[in-house]
């Protein structure tokens, strides 16, 4: 089973709604006719402007009615985190469309990030969400979530192959970034498609360095550090069978120890 993913890794400006769905837009129909799945940043539609969350989280009902067209008009699945409501709550949320339009899973961000003050204006989710595409099982994740190494090992023994990530990481640490990624793809031996923002977005330097990274850990392709970057990869799901034969780690596990 293979499959064609791109990464759009994007300058996202807070609070300007305009310049980040034209761009977002742009890379959409740009990538396509070359790929089956288009990945979005962390928050790309609003950026971290967290004190108007409530505003960002009723105009992304907006936003989300365009990239279901978009969806439509390009036949392609479309990932990305916006800001939703619901029951009240507004969350940090990754959501998928398919191409017939239609919302396939989203999930809520799990672990808040402090430094960003996220736990004051945003719920925690409360479940990670693993679902099924075509290439098979995909768990969504973002940002901060990379960090911790449960969700992950949750979703392959689950059965995912793959794991989205949107994030919004910042240079300054963006070795922790390379390095996690890499981590989290040996140890569970599954593909991992992660973007990030790029450029300066508020008072931070995003670190793009968008990857796709095979089931032995090997970089697909990279992003740049400094500039937007589309990035398109074919992902063969036999190399996840390749790797599980030949080292079994999934299999020896010990958890009646630990």
């Amino acid at each position: 089973m293979k499959m064609r993913l791109t990464l759009a890794q994007m300058h996202i400006s807070p609070g300007n709604l305009r310049h980040n769905l034209e761009n977002a837009e742009d890379f959409i129909i740009d990538a396509a006719a070359n790929t089956d799945m288009i990945l979005l940043p962390e928050l790309w539609s609003s950026g971290y402007d967290l004190s108007q969350a409530d505003f960002w989280a009723e105009t992304n009902q907006e936003v989300s009615q365009r990239i279901s067209a978009l969806a439509q008009q390009t036949n392609t699945w479309i990932g990305g985190s916006l800001l939703k409501k619901r029951k009240g709550n507004i969350y940090n949320t990754l959501s998928l469309t398919d191409p017939r339009g239609k919302t396939h899973a989203a999930y809520d961000k799990i672990h808040l990030f402090k430094l960003m003050r996220e736990d004051k204006y945003l719920a925690a989710g409360d479940q990670p969400v693993i679902t099924e595409l075509p290439c098979g099982k995909t768990g969504l994740s973002i940002c901060y979530d990379l960090r911790f190494p449960e969700i992950f090992r949750h979703y392959a023994l689950s059965g995912a192959r793959l794991i989205l990530i949107s994030a919004e990481w910042p240079l300054v640490r963006i070795e922790h970034w390379r390095t996690l990624l890499q981590a989290r793809a040996i140890e569970n031996q599954l593909f991992i498609a992660a973007t990030n923002a790029v450029g300066i977005s508020g008072n931070t330097l995003m670190g793009g360095s968008s990857m796709l990274i095979d089931p032995w850990g090997n970089i697909i392709v990279e992003g740049s550090t400094e500039t937007e970057n589309l990035l398109t990869a074919e992902l063969d799901f036999d190399l996840i069978n390749n790797a599980r034969k030949t080292i079994p780690a999934l299999t020896d596990r010990r958890a009646d120890v630990y």
